[in-house]
């Protein structure tokens, strides 16, 4: 130690302590005014010195300390004067607040302001004891950071080391430690500060520069940022519809589809879907993007960016079925890859999941449905001895009606279900189970899940179930044909020409409903079988990310099949088998018309196909074939070219139009009222689909829409359901005149009657070849 306090010690010179290994020096109580530059250079680290700052100027080297204690403080000011930088502390009085005027670069709030024009050694600090020691709070408000002595450092119980806050750091009071800046747009250049400073607008200090001690360290924001505005805890914020994956990286345009790009993140948009090859992966993202959205300083660093890829947003093939956001969710009813596939308690119609009516509902709609298409066969069979105008039964008219209306409805929902992308009318959503009942999918307008979960049926399902329905209807009237043909064979009270006669008729009803039955499913049959056949388009390259390391193939008539699996080989080699259907049944059909249409010796299958001819003139008794290609065309084959090619709706206007031009020049129809009908029918779906041309939404980053307009809707219904308006129109028509004629001719009837008495009674004359009992009876009842 060397106590020379209280002496009168007016200079000391520069070398007086040099080399002193000292613990304490005391100089206070000593008339000198001020102490050589670098006095205490050459003495030990840690010396505490004790000094009168009574007008005294002090200087104190990079490797001094310096104490006040409180026998020091006798006088009213303190003045710290660092003649190696120049610098200068000074006091003024017992003051409890600093002078307003004063603009000093580092103020202490204390008992006495003390003010710092320029920034100190940084090894400078300040040893505070006894009741010096509560001026604490004080030094930490200006830049100190104060902490308890070592007892190296003092030898009363009080005491504190007080050091200045370094450059690229400021003081955090409320954790008495100095914080380094954070990275972005903040730094500080001078010690012992109690804020940072910040960058000028569009720059900022990146994370491996940062803490930034120098204006020089904030540099310009990276691309895609706002130049115009602070930084503050990133790179700058993004620009509109920008986003980045790393906070203080560069921002990149957001894609046109798939992404909504906001807060500086891409998250997947609604009508989206993505998958996450590694879950961790997609957990990693949730924290960045919470961590991103935290403007403030109070972000994780270990979220601060996402180095992996995101994944390739997919467009969903149905509308309003993906909710978008990073967990990739679906809306109610759906589920699955692509949210492709209903869920449970909902069904798939026209593109949407709808949900399932009550139990009560779906099983008396199949009812009502099966009813419709027996009611239908029942009143060809009661028209076959019916006769209309021009030697025509009532069922010819029935079934050429029949097959326009139901022509009609097929080839209409196969284009609303091919055309996905077609802004339809609302309305089409209250006449969409109609449009399936006509189109013969009686699996669609009363779907088996609604009865139960276990029967529900993809498209490979739905695909058995429909040729395994055609082989059996076929078999089971074959099978009818064979066991009524034995029976009326094995009659012993028959005649041999009436047995004859008998089969033949047998055969001709057969023939006709079988025919009937081919033509009514040919264009849901024919769908089927080439929704299945890996035909180029049938299956669809589903791509998970952008490299194309994790692809699959996707059956485009049901996402939820995967192609080229060992089940879907199975079911591809039995629709190979059946491919031929599709263009062969109706070149059989014309081969059967040509050879049979007008032969004697085959009257059964003849009679059959009148199905195909009855309606037509006779120069175009081929022209049923060319229906059947049309429908094949606008209901199946439309549908390969998905709803992305542009090619998709020019092939249904150019089909709709070649065949409408077509019919219009040669009219091939014979009867007037059928020939206008079916005119009417193919300028509706020219209509349809023009209509489906001018609503297609090419533009996905605009979401999915609707046509709500007023006029459309109107018109789109009015047309459309004036087909079937008007073929049930003309038949209560006839109905009408049938009534009137037996209202105002009740003895002619009663003439028509007899005469139909008359001719049961000659039909089981010729049956029996005797008149027996029976016919003794019925000649009595004339």
């Amino acid at each position: 130690r060397r106590l020379l306090h209280s002496n009168a010690i007016k200079t000391i010179e520069s070398k007086a302590f040099d080399g002193l290994a000292l613990e304490q020096l005391t100089i206070f109580d000593n008339p000198f005014n001020s102490l050589p530059d670098g006095i205490f250079d050459k003495m030990t680290n840690h010396t505490k010195v004790t000094l009168n700052v009574e007008t005294n100027l002090l200087v104190l080297s990079s490797s001094s300390s310096f104490l006040l204690s409180s026998s020091s403080l006798t006088s009213s000011s303190l003045s710290l004067h660092n003649l190696r930088g120049g610098g200068k502390l000074s006091g003024d009085g017992l003051l409890t607040n600093p002078r307003e005027e004063a603009k000093p670069q580092f103020l202490i709030y204390c008992y006495y302001p003390i003010f710092s024009e320029c920034a100190p050694s940084t090894s400078l600090y300040l040893i505070l004891d006894n009741d010096l020691s509560n001026f604490r709070s004080g030094f930490s408000h200006s830049g100190f950071v104060c902490h308890d002595c070592t007892t190296q450092h003092s030898f009363t119980p009080k005491c504190n080391n007080c050091s200045l806050c370094p450059v690229g750091t400021y003081m955090y009071t409320d954790e008495n430690r100095c914080l380094e800046c954070p990275a972005g747009g903040f730094y500080q250049d001078e010690m012992g500060q109690i804020e940072y400073k910040r960058c000028s607008n569009g720059t900022f200090v990146s994370e491996e520069q940062s803490p930034g001690t120098k204006a020089a360290d904030c540099v310009a924001c990276p691309y895609g940022t706002i130049s115009n505005d602070t930084a503050e805890y990133r790179a700058c914020r993004c620009l509109h519809s920008f986003y980045r994956l790393d906070r203080f990286g560069p921002c990149t345009a957001c894609p046109p589809n798939g992404f909504v790009c906001e807060k500086d993140t891409a998250i997947l948009a609604p009508n989206y879907f993505w998958k996450w090859t590694d879950q961790s992966e997609k957990e990693h993202f949730k924290d960045f993007v919470n961590n991103i959205h935290s403007f403030g300083p109070h972000y994780n660093k270990s979220y601060s960016t996402f180095d992996t890829s995101l994944p390739k947003p997919l467009k969903c093939p149905h509308a309003k079925s993906c909710k978008g956001g990073i967990d990739s969710e679906c809306h109610q009813g759906y589920q699955g890859t692509l949210c492709a596939t209903c869920s449970e308690s909902f069904y798939f119609r026209f593109n949407s999941c709808l949900k399932c009516p009550r139990l009560a509902v779906t099983i008396i709609s199949s009812i009502l449905v099966i009813v419709l298409f027996v009611a239908v066969f029942l009143m060809v069979l009661w028209g076959d001895s019916k006769r209309a105008d021009n030697n025509r039964t009532v069922a010819d008219v029935i079934m050429s009606c029949f097959k326009i209306v139901i022509g009609f409805y097929q080839v209409i929902a196969g284009i609303f279900s091919a055309l996905a992308k077609v802004q339809w009318p609302v309305a089409l959503i209250s006449t969409e189970k109609v449009l399936k009942v006509f189109e013969g999918n009686i699996l669609q307008f009363a779907p088996l899940s609604c009865i139960h979960s276990s029967l529900r049926l993809d498209q490979l399902g739905k695909f058995t179930m429909i040729v395994v329905m055609n082989v059996s209807l076929v078999g089971l009237i074959f099978l009818y044909l064979f066991l009524k043909k034995r029976h009326i064979v094995n009659k012993e009270d028959l005649g041999e020409d009436l047995k004859v006669m008998e089969v033949e008729s047998l055969k001709k009803s057969c023939y006709r409903n079988i025919f009937l039955l081919l033509l009514t499913t040919y264009p849901t049959t024919s769908k089927s079988i080439i929704q299945i056949l890996p035909l180029p388009g049938a299956c669809v390259e589903t791509c998970f990310t952008d490299d194309k390391n994790d692809c699959i193939f996707l059956l485009r008539a049901d996402h939820s099949i995967q192609c080229f699996t060992h089940r879907h080989n199975l079911y591809w080699l039995v629709a190979s088998i059946l491919a031929l259907y599709p263009v062969g049944f109706p070149l059989l059909v014309l081969f059967l018309s040509h050879k049979y249409r007008e032969s004697q010796e085959n009257e059964g299958i003849s009679f059959g196909l009148r199905v195909f001819l009855e309606n037509y003139k006779k120069k175009f008794w081929f022209w049923e074939i060319t229906e059947m290609y049309r429908k094949l065309i606008l209901i199946s084959l439309i549908f390969l070219f998905g709803s992305k090619n542009l090619s998709q709706i020019g092939l249904t206007v150019l089909t709709v139009s070649v065949f409408g031009v077509i019919y219009t020049l040669f009219r091939p129809i014979k009867n007037k009222f059928e020939d206008r009908l079916q005119t009417f029918v193919l300028w509706i779906i020219f209509f349809d689909v023009c209509l489906g041309a001018v609503y297609t939404n090419w533009d996905e980053s605009q979401g999915e829409g609707k046509n709500d307009s007023i006029f459309v809707n109107v018109l789109f219904v009015v047309l459309n359901a004036s087909v079937l308006l008007l073929a049930i129109g003309k038949g209560i028509l006839h109905v009408k005149s049938i009534w009137k004629y037996i209202t105002f001719n009740p003895i002619r009837c009663f003439i028509f009657l007899s005469k139909g008495v008359s001719r049961l009674k000659n039909r089981v004359v010729r049956k029996t070849g005797t008149s027996d009992e029976f016919s003794h009876l019925i000649e009595e009842s004339n």
